[in-house]
C-alpha cells in the first residue's frame, strides 16, 4: 500500500517565532488538515469508498439455473453486476428485475460461491 507523503508544513512550524501571526495561523491550520488527510489515506481507502458500489457474496442453491434472492445494501436499484471471484467455473446472471434491497440471480452451476460487485 502506498502511504501519504506529508507536506512540509510541519517543518515550517519551527519558524513560528519569525513569521507574521496570520502566516503562523495559516501554517497551523494547514498542518492540522495535512494530519487529517494523512490519517485517512494511511488507513487505506477501498474501491467501494470511491465508487458507488457494493460487494455481495452469493452462494447459488443446489439446483443449477434456479432463481435465488440475494439481499444487498447499495441503497438503490443496481444497474449491473460484475463477478469479482467464483469458487468454480460458472456463470452468474440476472434472472429478474433488481430492487433497492434484493438481487434476483441464477447460476448455471450448483452451489457456487461468488463475490459480486454491484453498481
Amino acid at each position: 500500500m502506498t502511504t501519504y507523503k506529508k507536506s512540509t508544513f510541519s517543518s515550517l512550524v519551527r519558524l513560528y517565532q519569525t513569521i507574521r501571526p496570520f502566516d503562523r495561523d495559516l501554517l497551523k491550520i494547514l498542518n492540522e488538515k495535512d494530519e487529517n488527510v494523512s490519517s485517512i489515506l494511511d488507513a487505506g481507502i477501498s474501491f467501494t469508498d470511491n465508487v458507488d458500489c457494493d460487494l455481495v457474496t452469493y452462494t447459488s442453491n443446489g439446483t443449477p439455473n434456479t432463481e435465488d434472492t440475494v439481499g444487498h445494501s447499495l441503497g438503490k436499484v443496481p444497474t449491473g453486476i460484475i463477478p469479482v471471484s467464483l469458487d468454480k467455473p460458472a456463470v452468474v446472471y440476472k434472472s429478474n428485475t433488481f430492487s433497492a434491497s434484493n438481487l434476483f440471480l441464477k447460476c448455471n452451476v450448483a452451489s457456487t460461491t461468488a463475490t459480486l460487485l454491484i453498481f
